[in-house]
């Protein structure tokens, strides 16, 4: 090799580390806290043992959450395998009923088949599920028993879960939603991120920086 070509080599390499350093800081410094999140003042327990919780704080009757959705569905497909999502209504005053749909969806064993329904249901087909009897009655037409549906409104463990989720929203210190809670440590919405879509890219973010 002459002189010229190990040069040329060498500046080769310099400029490609130069390339790397660059994109790797700028891929660094490209999300900060206090602006595309916010680092809560007192961490709130997980429940997803080693792996990073990401918690979905939503309502079905926003229409933000509604818009947010899909683009959920399509993140979970790339979720990194050391994570998991959990899912909680939030609970401000006014919104328990909202809430408990959630969980009677749950204890019945129709979270996976009728989550997204749901939200078609209010938002697509304009639905006016304002009651318990407006829900239940949906249910049915989806498949599902009436005195099954209306057995787990009325139970204790319902209303413990719509407390818990009450309680929970104001540990979080959330003031809308929809918004996730990475690790139990920072909150990530549409405005912090920059838009809906962003909320997954720093959503990654956060769960390699605790990764580490």
């Amino acid at each position: 090799m002459t002189n010229n070509m190990k040069k040329i080599t060498a500046l080769s390499s310099v400029f490609a580390l130069a390339i790397f350093v660059f994109f790797t800081n700028t891929s660094q410094a490209e999300f900060v806290a206090g602006k595309n999140y916010l680092v809560l003042d007192k961490p709130v327990e997980t429940e997803t043992g080693d792996q990073v919780e990401v918690r979905e704080l939503f309502w079905y009757f926003c229409p933000h959450c509604f818009s947010v959705h899909p683009k959920l569905e399509e993140w979970k497909i790339t979720m990194d395998s050391s994570a998991q999502l959990v899912l909680q209504p939030a609970v401000f005053p006014g919104w328990e009923l909202g809430s408990a749909f959630y969980y009677v969806l749950e204890e019945l064993g129709e979270l996976d088949r009728l989550h997204s329904a749901l939200y078609n249901a209010i938002h697509v087909q304009k639905l006016n599920l304002k009651t318990q009897q407006d829900f239940v009655t949906w249910l049915s037409l989806n498949g599902v028993d009436e005195e099954k549906a209306n057995k787990v409104f009325k139970s204790f463990p319902l209303k413990v879960a719509v407390n818990k989720a009450k309680a929970n929203t104001y540990k979080y210190r959330i003031t809308g939603v929809p918004v996730f809670i990475v690790n139990g440590k920072y909150t990530v919405n549409a405005t912090s991120a920059g838009s809906e879509e962003k909320i997954f890219e720093v959503i990654d973010y956060l769960i390699q920086k605790e990764k580490q």
